[in-house]
């Protein structure tokens, strides 16, 4: 856009003095106008650059009017011939004029008003031309870039280079992590909110990338104390318009993907056995390589795969697919497995820490159904000890239960170890307290701390559990027998409490 200094360069205007206003001289200029009536700002529209000879401004009053229209209105600034009506321009004026950092200019010699507007005129409408070609050249940029999916990277590289001005885009995500992509000097004042109107005068604008009536993204440029012209809207609007077309194609393609990682998974899980033709389905889908591996995790609340601590590395790659089912979420993991250990490892460090069962890591994708079995019970156990995450791996003799009929454990396991136990109207902290002696190796104060009881209380306990149990029972191996009555117990209550009961036949 033209402004009043760019103006002042033109060949006409060589012999003109600036008065006042200098600190106002970015202002725009979008057409000439003639105007000698006091009222002039009734008038006007904004940006004029106003050509007047001072006739009709003989008194104060007069002046006055003329001024405080021209400033109300937005006029760009004022051109006096001075002479025959007006030998100097009024000190009134000169002050009010300052005052708004309104540009005054002055000829000290006559000039011809049909030559100063036909050539600012023709100045404006080629500047204008120049700017509808180059944001043409912009949308033509922009819609190849659509159309190669250079995503929005490419979108914002187009709109920095033709603005050549800082540019950042805050992508808003459902989670407190915003994906935030910035281009030249970082931008200081994203984080606030700003009035976007081309009248006022802002450090920072911000456009808001809309899709289907969401806001899903920001768009931030630094105009570093320049006026905001319409063409840098133009050109935001058309680089915002192409973010929400280049989002909406995204979602699409994230759904179509999303589909077909359920469908392909769905059939890897629980077709038994799965069509062996979708090995190179999943190998292409998971660029599946030999040395790579997948693991299977089960949870009811997935954590986020975008928020990871500090801890892994990003360069470590791994591929997330979430198959959402009626009783939870099934995750299938696939990458390096020394990758695998430490994606996993850094979702410990999360806070609040889902609840997972994760699987051992296989190479073949046709047998996924074993590893969704263990995840299954791995998940199951981490319910039943009320733990974060439980491995397949490392679940010991849970194995073994769980794959026991209940019945065999309650006549050959609970029965034998803890029936008189059971029957007991204290059994429930007697149970505790034997747990918990057995979970700290015997060591009676920190079994004791766990408990939250008082010494003597604990020792209380500790007695009538050997007369129910025997003195021995913290003796191996009775004390392996116990901690595994103990984990049976837990397991039949969890999977139905009265299949606990040593008194049920």
């Amino acid at each position: 856009m033209t402004t009043v200094r760019e103006v002042l360069e033109r060949p006409l205007f060589r012999s003109a003095e600036v008065l006042t206003g200098h600190d106002g001289l970015h202002r725009i200029v979008h057409w000439v106008h003639v105007g000698e009536i006091p009222e002039i700002g009734q008038y006007l529209k904004g940006h004029e650059l106003v050509l007047s000879t001072g006739v009709g401004l003989s008194t104060k009053a007069a002046r006055r009017q003329f001024i405080e229209g021209l400033i109300t209105s937005g006029a760009a600034g004022l051109v006096v011939e001075l002479g025959q009506y007006l030998g100097r321009i009024p000190e009134d004026m000169l002050i009010r004029a300052n005052q708004a950092h309104f540009p005054i200019i002055v000829f000290h010699q006559p000039v011809r008003f049909l030559e100063l507007s036909r050539e600012i005129d023709a100045w404006v409408i080629s500047q204008h031309h120049q700017l509808l070609e180059e944001l043409a050249t912009l949308s033509l940029h922009l819609r190849q870039a659509l159309l190669n999916t250079d995503g929005p990277h490419r979108l914002l590289e187009l709109l920095h280079a033709h603005l050549d001005r800082p540019i950042y885009y805050r992508l808003r995500l459902p989670d407190p992590h915003p994906i935030d992509l910035a281009w030249s000097a970082p931008i200081p004042a994203v984080d606030t909110e700003l009035a976007v109107n081309p009248t006022l005068m802002h450090r920072t604008i911000r456009q808001t990338v809309m899709v289907f009536g969401h806001a899903v993204g920001d768009v931030y440029v630094d105009v570093d104390g320049d006026a905001i012209s319409e063409h840098l809207y133009l050109a935001l609007d058309n680089t915002v318009a192409a973010l929400a077309q280049d989002y909406i194609r995204q979602e699409s393609l994230d759904r179509t993907h999303r589909r077909e990682d359920a469908a392909l998974l769905d059939h890897l899980l629980f077709d038994h056995p799965p069509n062996p033709t979708l090995l190179p389905w999943f190998v292409s889908r998971y660029r599946f390589n030999p040395g790579m591996a997948f693991q299977i995790v089960v949870t009811d609340a997935p954590p986020d795969p975008n928020t990871r601590p500090t801890g892994y590395q990003a360069h470590e790659p791994i591929m997330v697919s979430d198959l959402k089912r009626d009783d939870g979420h099934i995750l299938l993991l696939v990458g390096w497995p020394t990758s695998l250990d430490r994606f996993v490892d850094s979702w410990l460090m999360l806070r609040p820490c889902p609840r997972l069962g994760i699987s051992q890591y296989y190479r073949d994708p046709l047998i996924m159904h074993q590893a969704l079995v263990e995840a299954q019970e791995a998940a199951l156990v981490a319910k039943i000890k009320k733990t974060a995450i439980v491995s397949y791996s490392q679940m010991g003799l849970w194995r073994w239960i769980i794959k026991t009929p209940h019945e065999t454990l309650r006549r050959t396991l609970i029965q034998p170890e803890l029936g008189a136990l059971l029957l007991r109207d204290d059994s429930e902290k007697l149970m505790a307290t034997l747990e918990a002696l057995l979970a700290h190796q015997h060591q009676r104060k920190a079994a004791g701390d766990m408990l939250g009881i008082h010494r003597q209380t604990l020792y209380a306990r500790l007695h009538q559990l050997q007369e129910v149990l025997g003195y021995d029972f913290l003796e191996a191996p009775r004390a392996l027998a116990l901690g595994s009555a103990l984990m049976a117990h837990q397991y039949l209550r969890a999977m139905d409490p009265s299949d606990a009961d040593p008194t049920q036949p």
